[in-house]
């Protein structure tokens, strides 16, 4: 091996997860879906309903697809439901996503670029650590058996 050649990257597991950001707007929010295995993604504009909402989460169960959201977004309305639905969703820091846009010039940029962000921010070892998985609430009519 020379003295100055590239590390060797060993491929991406076949079963590695899409991740898929979710940015709100005021009218329309921006879904953009990475898959990690071909680096591509799709960039989705949906209303700021419920059903636009319950749609995505169900695609998104369907594909085994991983959802990265604001933790602003946790108060929304539409997306109460996302604990229930058996999906791993990821919880990214207001503060720090507003200092990254600010820094990278995201906030004059369509919404699409921080959905981006928000979908790669799973694969990017400085930020990992600064997501939280959002846990799946219990139905309260159902007993813990532990």
């Amino acid at each position: 091996m020379a003295p100055h050649a590239p590390p060797t990257r060993s491929a991406p597991s076949a079963n590695a997860p899409a991740f898929c950001g979710l940015w709100p707007g005021p009218r329309r929010a921006t879904a953009v879906l990475l898959d990690t295995l071909t680096q591509h993604q799709r960039t989705l504009t949906l209303a700021n309903t419920a059903l636009a909402h319950t749609t995505l989460l169900d695609w998104l169960v369907e594909h085994n697809a991983h959802l990265v959201i604001p933790d602003t977004l946790l108060a929304a309305p539409c997306l109460n439901q996302a604990s229930q639905i058996p999906i791993a969703v990821w919880i990214a820091p207001s503060p720090l996503l507003e200092a990254i846009r600010l820094a990278a010039g995201l906030t004059t940029r369509p919404p699409k670029q921080t959905a981006a962000l928000l979908a790669r921010w799973p694969t990017a070892p400085a930020l990992r650590p600064f997501l939280r998985r959002l846990t799946a609430s219990r139905p309260l009519d159902q007993l813990s058996l532990l």
